[in-house]
């Protein structure tokens, strides 16, 4: 049974506004960053606790997220020239 935190978490976030609010999430949390300090680890911790409480932050999705993430496009960063 899902715990009703769970379904409405998950309800919300499914929304097309709720996708976006969620990205918004994540990029501000830097999630997609490097964690350098102390402070970042714990928003970082928060996030994942979110993801969590959404029903996806778990290793019975490690598969998934790996496929997910191979289909994604490749994204080349740009090179930083040293002066």
């Amino acid at each position: 049974m899902i715990d009703p935190t769970q379904r409405i978490c998950r309800a919300f976030f499914s929304s097309s506004e709720g996708k976006e609010v969620l990205a918004h999430m994540l990029r501000n949390a830097k999630f997609f960053d490097y964690i350098t300090t102390p402070e970042e680890q714990a928003v970082e911790n928060f996030v994942k606790e979110l993801l969590s409480d959404i029903g996806v932050w778990n290793m019975d999705n490690a598969d998934s997220f790996v496929n997910l993430l191979m289909n994604l496009p490749v994204i080349k960063t740009p090179e930083v020239k040293e002066t």
